[in-house]
Order: structure tokens, then sequence, then C-alpha cells
């Protein structure tokens, strides 16, 4: 049995493709074979050693983000979706005309006193008296008003907060035909150019939404946007962020988020300069696994509330799954939300709560959130100014409106006819992987596939000589008991 099989051994050492064995066989003095063992010892450790570097690099970088191209012209592309949000939440004229459509319950409660109390939804609060939120959730209740229906009465309007617009040197008379409402997760907002809109209720998906294109740059073509929060009207310690605007830019098919934000002080003008970057991804990373590229195609991971999927979003789920495992309820803000599962006014504490502790739920086990392997993203670089000016210029925006210390006038235009297109491609491909481990191993061993094939054959050969040894025996004892 060892005889056939120093035999076979050295039948595949003759005759294999790797080189290197057959000199065991050709020069069988000692010192030979020590030479030719120690060269082929230290080849094998050098080709898997090369071999492991290149695994590691395949998995741990597949691909990379390349500028593809600077120059891509920004005609036809798509505005951001900016939203603008008013400090006044709540304002004092919104609550009388909310107190005068109370007819149930306990009207006699002091609004004033307790409605800032729903400011905690998206502001930390201190002190909040559990009772006074019982009797103000009764309240809504008894008058059949929702959470969402409450938060969008509140505040200033946009009718109100919007005083004038212009858009690439048209003047809009309504700016509701360029903003619309939306709840966010920093309160009521106005958004121009998105596809996300508050209906009163609850936020929705605007039918057959269009979004509007870039077709003329520059800044005597920009987005023009004058507002004032109307500080008079004001509940008194209710304006949040200090009285400042928070502006929020998006692509047109993301919920408004706060990944690309700016905080604007009033009273005065602000230009902003916009910026867009679109990536995508080649055909071979389109066809690696989710794992490997790390990003997601729209349609290929489903988000509960936004469906399609967006990294922006995916963040929103992150706060949405801890406020719903701590508190049991969805935050209001969420589009195509239902009445029974939104959060009450009595899970403001439960809420806050969570805000406070985000770092313990915002962890990659519980809050993975992949990039989008397409996309469309968008910054500003902003200045500030004041209104000193105004006097001593040729063409005056604001001929006719009263500038007060709550307005500001906001200019948002792409300044060059370019924006940057980046493309991920494959650092090394499973085509590329294979190549550079032939390549390793034929230079050091000289082998192929053909070698693997052949050991395989050789094993297969040594498993069918073993079968016949022992049959032959088999048959031998057998004979000689007969």
């Amino acid at each position: 049995m060892l005889e056939n099989f120093w035999r076979l051994l050295r039948t595949y050492c003759l005759q294999s493709t790797i080189v290197g064995l057959k000199y065991f066989y050709l020069y069988p003095d000692i010192i030979s074979r020590c030479f030719w063992a120690t060269n082929m010892i230290a080849v094998v450790m050098m080709s898997w050693r090369l071999a492991y570097l290149l695994y590691n690099r395949f998995t741990e970088m597949p691909t990379r983000v390349t500028i593809e191209s600077q120059f891509e012209p920004v005609m036809n592309l798509p505005y951001p979706a900016i939203t603008l949000c008013s400090p006044n939440q709540i304002s004092i004229s919104s609550m009388n005309y909310f107190k005068r459509s109370l007819v149930d319950g306990n009207v006699t409660i002091d609004l004033e006193a307790a409605l800032p109390a729903i400011l905690g939804f998206y502001q930390i609060i201190n002190d909040l008296d559990n009772t006074v939120l019982t009797h103000l959730q009764r309240l809504f209740d008894l008058n059949r008003y929702t959470v969402p229906e409450v938060m969008g009465r509140m505040p200033q309007s946009c009718d109100k907060f919007l005083k004038r617009c212009y858009l690439e040197g048209k003047h809009y008379e309504n700016c509701s035909d360029l903003f619309k409402p939306i709840l966010t997760v920093h309160g009521y907002c106005c958004a121009f150019n998105s596809q996300y809109s508050f209906n009163g209720k609850r936020n929705m998906i605007i039918p057959n939404f269009k979004n509007r294109t870039v077709q003329a740059v520059g800044f005597t073509n920009a987005l023009i946007v004058v507002t004032d929060y109307d500080v008079e009207d004001a509940m008194p310690g209710t304006l949040v962020n200090a009285g400042a605007i928070l502006v929020m830019y998006t692509d047109w098919t993301e919920f408004p988020s706060d990944d690309e934000m700016a905080v604007i002080d009033t009273r005065g003008e602000s230009y902003h300069i916009l910026h867009a970057v679109y990536t995508y991804c080649s055909d071979d990373v389109q066809s690696l696994p989710v794992w490997s590229r790390k990003c997601y195609f729209e349609d290929e991971h489903h988000l509960p509330f936004f469906r399609k999927y967006h990294n922006s979003d995916c963040d929103h789920m992150c706060y949405v799954a801890a406020v719903y495992k701590a508190c049991g309820c969805f935050p209001a803000f969420l589009p195509f939300i239902r009445e029974d599962t939104t959060c009450r006014i009595t899970s403001i504490p439960c809420i806050i709560k969570v805000k406070k502790d985000m770092n313990n739920w915002l962890l990659a086990h519980q809050c993975d959130c992949p990039r989008d392997c397409v996309s469309r993203k968008y910054r500003a670089d902003f200045t500030l100014g004041n209104f000193n000016a105004l006097p001593y210029v040729i063409r005056n925006p604001y001929m006719g409106l009263k500038l007060n210390i709550s307005t500001s006038a906001m200019h948002f235009y792409f300044s060059n006819p370019v924006y940057m297109q980046q493309k991920q491609e494959t650092v090394m491909s499973i085509i590329s992987l294979a190549s550079n481990l032939g390549g390793v191993f034929g230079l050091f061993m000289g082998c192929s596939c053909i070698s693997v094939l052949e050991i395989f054959f050789y094993i297969y050969l040594g498993i069918k000589n073993y079968i016949r040894c022992r049959l032959e025996k088999w048959m031998r004892n057998t004979l000689r008991k007969n």
C-alpha cells in the first residue's frame, strides 16, 4: 500500500505542471533536495501571502468614487428641495383662531400656558406638567383634533411667513405657487420643489409632482424669498432657534433633512450659492452584492412610510425606531402615518428623553444606513448682509415691503453653469482578482488551473488505487478461507 503511494507521488512530481516538484526526483542528492524544498516552501508562503493581501483589498475596498467630470451642464438639473422653517411655531393669531374652534370639553383651559408644550415634539423642554399634557390631549380628543392637525394649525402659516417670491426673474404674486407647507423633524416649514407636502392632516406625496429644473444661472436669476416671522405675533417664550430661520437642502425626491442645513439670522439679506454633485454607479458596481458596494439603489430596500430608499430617509427611520421602541408610537411628521399610531401629547416627555439619549440609539447594529448608489447632493455657500444699502440700489426687489427686525431676504442661485459628476467604480472586480491571483501563483510556482485539476486527478488515482488494493486483499483472503 505504502509503495503504491510513493510511486503515485513520484509520478505526480515528474509530470505536474508545477515545475519545481520534478527536481526532487531528477536530482535525488540531499543537497539538491534541501535546496528545492527550501525554495518551494518560500515561494508557497510568498504566494499565499500575496493572495491574502489581494483578497483583503478586494473585500475591504471593492469600489471607489472618482470624479468623472467637473463640467456637466447645470441646465435642466433639478433644483434642490429648499425647506424654510419659521421660528414662530406658535403664533398668537393661530392660537386665538384655534381656541374659537373648540366647542367641547374644558375650553376654559389656559391655552397660552399649555400649548407651548407641543414644542416638545421637536425641541427639548424641561419641567413639563403631565397633568396639563393629559388635559390638553383630552381637549383635542373631544374636539376631534389629531396631533398633526394641531401642529399644522399653531405655527405661522406659509402664506404669512413668505412675503414675496421671485424665481429666475419672475415675480410670483402668491408664494404658494412655489412653496408648500410640510411638517418636519424641526416643526412646521415651507418647502420649495419637494414632492412632499402637508395636506392639513398628514404629510403626503403630491400626485403627479413635476420637479422644477434650472433654466438660468447667476445672481439675477435667483430664487428670492422674503420672509417675516412677525415677532409681534409670536407667543412669548416660544420662538425656536433664537429667532433664526432653518434652511435645509435636499434632493426633490427626499424628505427634508438637516444633512445639509444653514441657520440664517434675520434683519438682512443672505446669498446662498448652490453647488450640486451627482453620483452614479458603473455596470460592474451594480452587479456587486450590497455588502460589497456598500450602497442601496432606491428600489432595492423598502423603507416604512418613505417606501423608496434614501440615506437621509433611513436616518429619519433610525430616530423613528428609537421613539417607537421607547414610547410605542410614531412621530407626527412621517408621511402617510395613520392617526391611531401617531404620538400623542402625553408622549412628549418620552420623546424628549429619547432625544437626550440619541447616542445610545444611533449605534451601527441599530442604525445601518448605507449611502445612495445614485444620488444628487446639494450644498450652499452663503454670505450675510443687511438692508442699509437699499436706498442706493438701482433695482429694489423689496419695494413696498415693510422691513422689520424679523424680516429676511434669501437669494438661492447657481453661480456656475456646471456641476460635478462622480462615478462609483470597482477598484478590483472578481475577474481582476482572479487574474491577479493567477498571475501571483504563475509567477512564483508556475502553476495554473490545470495544476489544480492535476491535484484532484491524482487524489482520484490515489483513492482508486486504495480501493483496488483493498478489493484484491479481500479476494485473496476469501480464496484462502475456501
